[in-house]
């Protein structure tokens, strides 16, 4: 798949800005949830079959998540809670036991779980097998992604154990159980706050892109398609890679990777960037300039947010009440092309999909002091 108040566009040294009436996004929409929950991930997905985009809030102060039904033209409902696990920070929403609904599994901060929670279609989540699992993460997970990585047709988990300057596979069953404590990966120094599985150079098996958060830089893996990867050098992407989006940024049919670069502290701006590398479809990245961002990106995200069949970026910049847009074109991405959409509470976290049906990405950003999600229309 996958304020009410008026859309701001600020200025930032370095970046071009537009009227708020020529800004990337209409008017934002609030959903509020409550002071008991404070929204610390977010995903995509239709859980209740009826064929538009709903979302799913993780929050870390209630151990749950909170389904919001779309109506496909950008309004949510808020509807049912379910237990998720302590400290839900990350998600990925699949079909995990083959059934054609879907599913979510959360990477659980504070304790070296994984959450499993299987859909009925019908709006509901229930416990997958063994859920949840106790896996191979130290000190525990930040991330998690998804992909069928040994070529059988189940989908394979894949989280982070900075710790030990690794990964961990789970393999899916295919009926919502994996295979526990789960094959360790090795990568660069501290994989900490995210990584990718697509297929990065195009012979259609899943690979990996992870940045290396103290080492400054991302390693790609390519798969074998039997669930093995062959090792990688470290690219350089800038220093304090936080996050990592994964699209065709110039429109020339390859995989590029982007990046938001961030020290981990609001109070040092220096890292606050995004760096990207452009693809050459075999695997191998060359780098882009870096451009600069509002304070504190926290996540990055990627879609096509104007429709021209180019992957944009989006930043959650929880320093600075905003996000940065930074739209891609010849070259990948360039400052002339960049924008700052305010948000009227610090976000931390950002979703790009298509919740209208338009062929756009919207913008979902979380803000956890503000305990609410605010949707963004693409125009």
């Amino acid at each position: 798949m996958i304020r009410a108040a008026g859309l701001l566009v600020s200025v930032a040294v370095g970046v071009a800005c537009a009227a708020a009436s020529d800004g990337p996004f209409a008017a934002p929409v609030r959903i509020s949830l409550g002071e008991a929950r404070s929204p610390q991930a977010l995903a995509a997905g239709d859980f209740d079959g009826d064929g538009h985009v709903d979302l799913l809030v993780a929050s870390a102060r209630a151990n749950d998540v909170t389904i919001l039904f779309g109506d496909g033209r950008g309004g949510f409902r808020v509807g049912r809670s379910f237990p998720a696990g302590p400290e839900p920070t990350e998600m990925l929403v699949g079909d995990f036991d083959r059934d054609g609904h879907a599913d979510v599994a959360i990477a659980n901060h504070g304790t070296p779980l994984v959450t499993i929670l299987l859909g009925d279609g019908k709006g509901g989540l229930r416990p997958g097998p063994g859920s949840p699992l106790a896996v191979r993460s130290r000190p525990h997970p930040h991330t998690i992604g998804g992909c069928d990585v040994d070529g059988d047709g189940k989908v394979d988990l894949v989280i982070d154990s900075w710790g030990e300057n690794r990964l961990t596979l789970l393999r899916g069953d295919g009926k919502g159980g994996f295979a526990t404590p789960g094959e360790p990966i090795d990568v660069g120094r501290k994989p900490y706050r995210n990584l990718q599985l697509r297929d990065l150079d195009g012979d259609g098996r899943c690979d990996l892109a992870v940045p290396s958060y103290d080492a400054g830089v991302v390693t790609v893996l390519l798969g074998d398609g039997r669930g093995g990867f062959r090792p990688g050098a470290g690219i350089p992407a800038g220093p304090a890679p936080f996050t990592v989006g994964v699209g065709d940024l110039d429109g020339d049919g390859r995989i590029d990777l982007a990046f938001s670069n961030y020290s981990g502290q609001i109070s040092d701006p220096s890292d606050d960037a995004i760096t990207f590398l452009l693809g050459d479809g075999k695997g191998g990245f060359r780098p882009g300039p870096r451009l600069p961002t509002g304070a504190g990106p926290f996540q990055l995200a990627a879609g096509d947010v104007n429709g021209d069949g180019k992957t944009d970026v989006v930043t959650a910049n929880h320093g600075g009440s905003d996000l940065t847009v930074a739209f891609g074109g010849p070259g990948g991405l360039a400052v002339e092309r960049m924008a700052r959409v305010a948000v009227p509470a610090a976000p931390d976290r950002v979703l790009l999909a298509d919740v209208t049906g338009d062929l756009k990405a919207d913008a979902v950003a979380a803000s956890p002091d503000g305990h609410a999600v605010f949707v963004f229309v693409a125009r």
